[in-house]
């Protein structure tokens, strides 16, 4: 681990979370996420700020997930839409959860079952009479509707992913860190 990094992650993941949502700017906070990482490869420092469920009413279109290089002070965000091509000429705002969005996302979660154990984004995306699913894992993409109402799954889609065809040196790969270990 360099000492740039060392340095870094003493200061602990308040604050660094805190100074990747400065660099972000904007009118954005951790109440705009569902989740906040502080990841690692030694060399850099990167947080990422998601959100597993990402839902879309009709002619919407947010950012979701925002990704904070906090060494080189680079910002990586991508925008999702609803539909696939809508767009606007305002700013794209920053997803952020309200009670009548919860109880869409609570009834697809419903509809679809058991999601102990899921970790994987989940995109949905409202319509007049469904709400159509995406999901994208590393092994697996799936698609398929959920009908208004009555929850009943249909249009279903599924393809088995290929693994990357070759090896990830572990020395350069991100992960999280650990503060209590880290801080010791």
């Amino acid at each position: 681990m360099t000492k740039e990094v060392e340095v870094l992650i003493k200061l602990g993941k308040d604050e660094i979370v805190a100074s990747a949502l400065k660099s972000i700017g904007g009118n954005v906070s951790l109440e705009n996420f569902s989740s906040a990482t502080v990841l690692t490869n030694g060399k850099e420092v990167y947080v990422s700020l998601r959100n597993q469920y990402k839902y879309l009413p009709i002619n919407t279109i947010y950012y979701f997930d925002v990704g904070v290089n906090i060494t080189t002070q680079t910002t990586y965000k991508n925008s999702v839409a609803n539909p696939y091509n809508y767009s606007t000429e305002r700013t794209i705002p920053y997803f952020k959860s309200t009670e009548d969005i919860n109880k869409h996302i609570d009834f697809v979660k419903h509809a679809i079952g058991n999601l102990e154990g899921f970790e994987d984004d989940l995109i949905i995306r409202e319509n007049e009479d469904f709400y159509a699913i995406e999901v994208v894992s590393e092994s697996q993409e799936s698609s398929y509707k959920i009908k208004k109402g009555t929850g009943e799954i249909y249009d279903e889609f599924h393809a088995h992913l290929e693994p990357i065809p070759f090896d990830i040196d572990d020395a350069e790969e991100f992960k999280e860190v650990d503060f209590p270990e880290i801080l010791k």
